[in-house]
């Protein structure tokens, strides 16, 4: 599972004054408000900390400040400048959500949904919710946990659709709990608003693969066959996706097709003893019985199965008798 990309976004809402005693100092206020709109960010630290040393209770410039190490990726000072914002004014949403978004930036998850829980009174407006449900789901997401996430996610999608992001994240987690049918419709969603993401393409595949395990368990061998067919068409080089597939085919009593997947699997898969194991049982039943002592007997040597040896001293013995 892949992490959620990193939110950077965060409109900080400028005072349209200045505090009076900011007044003398109105050039550096000017010149560094100047370069925040232009995203000259640098630049605006290097002038709002020329300010804020001298007037250390300016609330405003500590959470433009914030921002600007938020843009520039200096997550350790913009967090520290968002924390002083927010002992100067405790009940700015903004500041609540760039502290959240500097935590979630550095992986510190947990501090980001405590950031985000004591801002939450605050956010008033849909976009502001919207930022909170979204960005706490992606925390939870990241965390693993997935109930939390799907709850945040599904608040998200209510308030704003057409992000593809939220929606593969929504069905996502809900792959990852086992609800496929939920996970196939938010996938779709998102392979739709982003056709050129792999994330929908790879879990909707995943979700195929699924089905046609479901299918082999329900002796539907065509059906699996069917699916993944389909399945290894679009990852040739998945040596799983190959064995379940050669499985279907010998179940399907289509030996020939079963021994070209398998055959591919010990390129692919050359450790995995049950692909010899299986190879053994198709040449045992095609009576090829040297090749069926052959991969028995590779199969034992990578995986001591009772089993396995049983079948060994079986063709062994056929063989024996046979001479």
């Amino acid at each position: 599972m892949s992490k959620t990309v990193n939110f950077r976004a965060l409109a900080i809402v400028l005072l349209a004054g200045m505090i009076p005693s900011l007044m003398a100092q109105e050039g550096d206020y000017q010149k560094g408000l100047s370069y925040y709109k232009q995203g000259q960010y640098q630049k605006t630290i290097e002038e709002f900390e020329k300010i804020i040393e001298v007037h250390p209770d300016y609330e405003s410039g500590h959470r433009i400040l914030g921002d600007s190490y938020l843009k520039i990726k200096a997550y350790d000072q913009a967090i520290e400048a968002f924390q002083k914002a927010l002992e100067l004014k405790g009940d700015n949403y903004v500041t609540h959500y760039g502290l959240a978004l500097s935590f979630f930036n550095e992986g510190r998850y947990r501090e980001a949904i405590a950031a985000l829980n004591q801002g939450e009174d605050y956010a008033r407006s849909p976009r502001d919710q919207y930022q909170i449900y979204r960005t706490r789901g992606s925390a939870y997401y990241n965390m693993n946990d997935f109930e939390r996430a799907i709850s945040d996610l599904q608040q998200a999608v209510s308030i704003q659709r057409g992000n593809a992001s939220d929606v593969l994240q929504l069905g996502i987690a809900y792959y990852r709990l086992g609800n496929y049918l939920e996970a196939e419709k938010y996938l779709q969603q998102a392979r739709v608003l982003d056709p050129q993401a792999s994330g929908a393409k790879r879990y909707l595949s995943r979700l195929q693969f699924q089905g046609a395990i479901e299918a082999i368990e329900a002796k539907n061998y065509p059906q699996a066959v069917a699916l993944l067919d389909e399945y290894v068409k679009e990852y040739p080089e998945d040596g799983e996706g190959r064995f379940n597939l050669g499985l279907a085919q010998l179940f399907a009593q289509n030996l020939d097709a079963a021994e070209r997947e398998f055959l591919k699997c010990v390129e692919l898969i050359p450790r995995n003893w049950e692909v010899y194991d299986r190879l053994g049982y198709l040449y045992e039943s095609t009576k090829q019985y040297d090749k069926a002592l052959q991969n028995y007997r590779t199969a034992h040597d990578l995986h001591q199965d009772p089993q396995v040896q049983k079948s060994v001293d079986r063709l062994q013995e056929r063989i024996r008798r046979s001479q």
